[in-house]
Formats: structure tokens, sequence, C-alpha cells
């Protein structure tokens, strides 16, 4: 017993002072259709109570119950609060059922060979429209061909930066080498960054960020940042750039420039970039000349390539492709580590469940109602 109040009490200290804005969710999969039982079963439970007669109730009696008889405030209180104990250890279970983790920095001293990639993800507003044929947005399309993309580069120790753009370009991470974080940091990115939302977009909710001034197609700002973080990062290692670096751009080619000067730029560094390319409708297996935009059309002139996301075997070309850059070592300073936090939300939950489930017994015994 002085293990367990040790455990529940330790975990309640951790759940204090836990910044639950860095929290991530590794399982959603699996809490989302236990939230989705939990709700039903309350929505059954309220119905049962609604539209089912109470036991010892007549209302034909033509009595009425007087106020010293009835329930009072405080006893109010002292029946809602077990009920509202266990919903919130109910809560708390769907949350550590969730897999929440967080991401750690460890000291490590070593070195890596690794490739240098910076991944930009188109999230403007044209990429709210359905992809023909699949009742999914473009923007949806896209983050599946981008994840099943990372699955395929697990365990290739490459040192990937995330930016998202629309009108104005956001950094969601620096270089990072752990394969897990960044794949959650990808998931969990928005599908479209808009100013005002549409009745045609389909994307949900959560998955859109409302931000003023947002919603059109300019690469040219993020290709810019991204050249100062490529000097920047070359700066920091000391090491001479070379055919290791690359940037995947994930977009449907609705840009609203030509990014000419930012990809020359890219050029001279030897930065090669590659687009995974949502194109317009599906089913083809070749673009037709013309039938591209001009972005797509032009990137093999810089020195890179595009891979059609309806062509079955463009990933693993892409795949390929940055496979084949050369790898460089680097020295390694510190490295991100996940770090599962779910014994916290177990904790707490059963903290709470130690005191609502015995406070709702007391609370009937003493003031319940009996035949």
């Amino acid at each position: 017993m002085d293990d367990f109040i040790a455990f529940v009490w330790r975990g309640l200290l951790d759940l204090s002072r836990t910044d639950m804005s860095q929290v991530r969710y590794e399982n959603v999969a699996l809490a989302r259709p236990l939230l989705a039982l939990v709700l039903g079963a309350m929505v059954l439970t309220l119905l049962r109570l609604a539209l089912r007669r109470r036991r010892h109730f007549r209302s034909h009696s033509g009595h009425v119950i007087g106020q010293q008889h009835q329930r009072g405030f405080v006893s109010r209180i002292v029946y809602g609060i077990p009920t509202l104990a266990v919903a919130a250890a109910v809560a708390l279970l769907l949350i550590a059922a969730a897999g929440p983790f967080l991401a750690a920095t460890e000291e490590y001293g070593g070195s890596v060979d690794s490739r240098a990639r910076v991944d930009l993800v188109d999230v403007s507003g044209s990429m709210s429209w359905e992809f023909p044929g699949t009742r999914k947005s473009k923007a949806q399309v896209a983050r599946e061909a981008h994840l099943k993309f990372l699955n395929m580069r697990r365990g290739k120790s490459d040192r990937v930066s995330l930016w998202l753009f629309s009108t104005y370009p956001y950094m969601v991470d620096d270089f990072v080498t752990d394969d897990e974080l960044y794949y959650f940091q990808t998931s969990d990115a928005p599908y479209v960054m808009t100013s005002v939302v549409q009745q045609w977009m389909i994307v949900p909710p959560e998955k859109i960020r409302v931000i003023p001034a947002e919603g059109d197609s300019n690469i040219a700002r993020p290709l810019q940042a991204i050249i100062r973080q490529f000097d920047q990062e070359e700066a920091g290692s000391g090491v001479r750039g070379g055919d290791h670096r690359a940037i995947l751009i994930i977009t449907d080619g609705a840009v609203s420039e030509f990014p000419a000067d930012e990809l020359l730029e890219l050029k001279k560094r030897n930065v090669r970039p590659y687009i995974i390319y949502i194109s317009a409708g599906p089913g083809r297996e070749v673009l037709l000349p013309g039938d591209a935009p001009p972005l797509i059309q032009q990137i093999r002139s810089y020195g890179g390539d595009y891979f059609d996301v309806q062509d079955p075997a463009s990933l693993t070309k892409a795949f390929e492709a940055i496979d084949a850059r050369e790898a460089v070592r680097y020295e390694v300073r510190h490295r991100v580590l996940q770090v599962p936090i779910h014994a916290r939300f177990l904790a707490a939950a059963l903290s709470l469940l130690l005191v609502g489930v015995p406070l709702g017994l007391m609370a009937e015994l003493i003031g319940g109602t009996y035949p």
C-alpha cells in the first residue's frame, strides 16, 4: 500500500509540473474509438434517464413533496462530486490510452553518417480542394504520401527539418535525427493554413489553422528562409555543402510566382530539389507536355526532379533518388528522445477513482433514496 500511494503521489506531482503544450500523442487511433464508446454510453444513459419513468415515482398520487424532504444544495454537491471525479478519471484514462509522450534532449558524444534534408509542405488554400475521385482533400493525400515516404526513410539517419508554407513560411522544427519524433511532428501538422474557412474546404476542423493574411501559395519566401538555414547549418557544422543535401517539396504546384532566383541559389549550394507532386487528377501515369504547372515543368533544369503521387512507384523513386545522395559524417552533440508519460495520467485517474467511488457509496448510503 505504501508503494502504491507513493506511485500515485509521484504521478500527481509529475502531472502538475507537465507543460501540456509540449505533450504529443503516439496512439491517437486507439483513443478515438474508446472516446466514441464512452460518449455513446453517456448518450444512452441520458436517454434512459429522460425517457424512462423513475423508480418510486407516481405522477397521479396528488401529493406535493415538501421542501424539507427534497435534496438540498449541500446534498446535491455531495452527490455531484463523485460523479465529476469519476468523469475526470475516465477522461485521464482516455488521454493515457492515446500514448502521451514528451521529447527530451540528451547529451550525446559521437558522430553519425547522415543526409541533410528539408521537407517543405504546401498548406495553402488550394490544398483544401478535393482530390478527384478520392473524397479526400489534396492536403490529406499529400500528408499520407509524405508519411509513407517517412516510413520508407526510417533508419537512414536523415537529419530533417520540417517547414510549412502558405503566404508565409513556418519552421516546425530545425534539423533532427529522431525518426519517431519527426514522424509525429509531421502527422500533427495542419493540412491547411487560411484566413477564412470556406464551405468547400473538405478538411477536418482540427487540421485547419486560421491565421490572418494566410491562404496564398508563396514558395519564394520559404525557399529564401531555407537557403539561410542551410548556410547557418553549414557554418555551424563546419562541413562544406555537397550532394548530400536535398529539399523535398510536397505541393500541388499552384504557386503564385515561379521561384527562379531561389532555385538557382539552391543549385549553387548543391541542394537538390525534389517535388512530390499532388497532380490535379488521378489515373495518369505520365504528365502531358503543358499539363503541369511551371514549377513542375522546369524543376529538372535546376538539377531536381518531381514524382507524381499517382504513379504507384513514385514514392519509391523519390526514396531511391534521395538515398543516392552522398552521406556525410556529422558530429552529434545531443539527440532527441521520446519519454512516455502515460503513467502520470494513470496515477491521477487512480487517485480520482480512489476518492470518487468511496465518496459516491457514502453519499448513497447516508442520503440515498430507498423503496
